[in-house]
């Protein structure tokens, strides 16, 4: 025999020798070992009552992704009395009042292509914002 099957069949038998070892000793050394313990988890997961938001500003116009083919823009809506309209466009913005029946309108200049058009609702207590986008083209529909 030569070399190579000599260490073949000796690493062979010493896995075998291990093999059974672990078979005849292995279920009296099982209760020596410490207790490993999965985390126990439930898979139903309670889900949060929403709570209802309530925006008090809203945009009734222009709708959102609307397609507009005159440059001057009014942007109107609703918001709670004695608060202060910031309407900001891409490239310039407008301050307005909202009325005592909670109405408000501003004039805006578009530029060609996509306008994102912020309305900031600000008062002395709260602070909130709508966002919508209007695209421009001089082309007519």
């Amino acid at each position: 025999m030569n070399k190579d099957a000599l260490l073949a069949t000796l690493i062979g038998f010493g896995i075998g020798l291990l093999i059974t070892g672990l078979l005849l000793v292995g279920p009296n050394i099982l209760p020596l070992l410490p207790k490993i313990q999965l985390p126990k988890h439930s898979l139903v997961t309670p889900t949060p009552t929403p709570t209802p938001k309530t925006n008090d500003l809203i945009i009734e116009s222009p709708l959102p992704d609307s397609i507009e083919n005159i440059s001057a823009l009014l942007v109107s809506g609703s918001a709670p009395p004695n608060t202060t309209i910031v309407i900001a466009g891409p490239s310039d913005e407008s301050v307005v009042a909202v009325t005592q029946d909670g109405k408000f309108a501003g004039k805006l200049t578009l530029v060609e292509g996509k306008n994102d058009i912020t309305v900031t609702a600000l008062s002395k207590d709260k602070t909130s914002a709508q966002n919508v986008t209007v695209y421009y083209t001089e082309e007519s529909l």
